[in-house]
């Protein structure tokens, strides 16, 4: 009965400790947050918001539009407001500054499915690539697929097609049928009868010792060229397959592509999961854009980031990695995801952006001003929380500020899940 007693003292305790902590956090918030919602007050022009049946106009947006040429927008996967408005960075970015190349985190020959998709039309190629995504939440989704589907009627109502909008993939090879698929299509251009093997630990071995005496035997030709550096691309990432990270792989794969695709001085956009577009190390690890900006490319100085925060909204989310007391029985199971849950996910400052916002709303807010309270603090990047924790990604350099990381975040209340295409009405 004692120790009965003992472990419901503990547990009556530590529920007092925490109650406790989150009261004396908020109340230190509510204190900290107060000059930067009044900036955002006095500052109106440094913001838009938008109902979420509408798109930005993205006024505040276009000089850093006009000055940078990388623009990379971090998403957390599955929602269907973020994938909206990748969009809308997309049809912006192309019809104001020209920008025709789009960089994700697929792999070269996913993007080289696209891009037949967006030249022929044939809808099953998104489903083709989608499935074959690292990025669980993208399989068999409508609003994923509906994204390529824009792009694609983007690039059918303009009279030039030299404004037409490509994908580039950098990511490391995510499905080797499908590379295998795209090494087969690049054979029988070049007219190159071989068996290809089937197997990823095969067809590695095949690219290091066979790969290189069957270019030798092909006609280096104007019309072949193309085709043949192609395939020494994708011998390039299988070669290296397991001996580097998928960032090295995203930034040498960009690297290639940005000098065989001639790209200096053009406009690139590019989509990716939060974590590859901060600016500075997290946790001592280098992400794409960190290395793309202390890179020696001319867009090193160039290269402008904006994340997404979210308040009180959904993503689908991969069942397969639930525990059984959270998923569904479907594919995808719908799940919260909101920035301002301190037992869970709290990033510091979240709640300034809530007080100058509205429910079901999206919001794109310039923080990398002059006067910016961002440039002398870590607020909207630093965070606490049980998923803050599991994720691996904390601060470990104190010498720098929020807009070292971003220079532009956008705030997502209330967004619906990236719906699944089985449950699609």
């Amino acid at each position: 009965m004692r120790k009965l007693k003992n472990i419901g003292k503990f547990i009556l305790g530590t529920m007092i400790f925490c109650i406790l902590c989150s009261f004396g956090l908020k109340t230190k918030e509510h204190f900290v947050g107060k000059k930067y919602v009044e900036y955002w007050e006095n500052n109106p022009n440094l913001y838009e918001t938008v109902n979420q049946n509408e798109n930005f106009s993205f006024d505040i947006f276009e000089k850093n539009a006009l000055e940078n040429d990388l623009i990379l927008f971090g998403e957390f996967h599955g929602t269907k407001e973020t994938i909206k408005i990748d969009f809308q960075f997309i049809k912006y970015l192309n019809e104001k500054v020209g920008m025709k190349t789009h960089i994700a985190e697929i792999d070269f020959s996913q993007a080289y499915f696209l891009n037949e998709y967006l030249k022929g039309g044939n809808d099953t190629i998104i489903n083709y690539v989608l499935n074959s995504w690292i990025i669980k939440h993208g399989h068999n989704n409508k609003d994923y697929s509906d994204k390529w589907r824009k792009i694609n009627e983007l690039n059918k109502s303009k009279s030039d097609s030299s404004l037409y909008i490509q994908v580039l993939g950098i990511d490391k090879i995510q499905d080797v049928e499908v590379t295998r698929h795209h090494l087969l299509n690049l054979f029988d251009n070049l007219n190159v009868n071989q068996k290809i093997p089937t197997t990823e630990k095969e067809l590695i071995e095949w690219a290091k010792e066979e790969l290189n005496t069957i270019i030798s035997n092909i006609d280096r030709n104007s019309t072949n060229q193309k085709w043949i550096d192609d395939v020494l691309f994708i011998q390039k990432n299988l070669v290296s397959f397991d001996s580097q990270s998928r960032e090295e792989f995203m930034l040498n794969n960009f690297l290639d592509l940005y000098n065989s695709y001639n790209l200096k001085g053009q406009k690139i956009y590019g989509y990716f999961g939060g974590a590859h577009i901060l600016q500075k190390e997290m946790s001592e690890k280098k992400d794409f854009a960190n290395m793309i900006i202390n890179s020696d490319l001319p867009l090193s100085k160039k290269t402008y980031s904006i994340t997404t925060l979210y308040v009180d909204s959904y993503m689908s989310a991969p069942s397969e990695y639930l525990p059984p007391f959270i998923k569904d029985d479907s594919e995808h199971t719908k799940m919260s995801i909101t920035c301002d849950n301190m037992a869970l996910l709290y990033y510091y400052g979240i709640n300034d952006l809530k007080n100058v916002t509205k429910e079901y709303s999206n919001t794109f807010f310039d923080i990398n001003s002059s006067n910016s309270p961002y440039k002398n603090s870590l607020r909207l990047i630093d965070n606490i929380g049980l998923y803050s924790l599991l994720s691996g990604m904390k601060i470990t350099d104190n010498e720098i500020v929020t807009t070292d990381y971003v220079q532009a975040i956008v705030l997502i209340r209330n967004s619906d899940w990236a719906e699944p295409i089985n449950i699609a009405k």
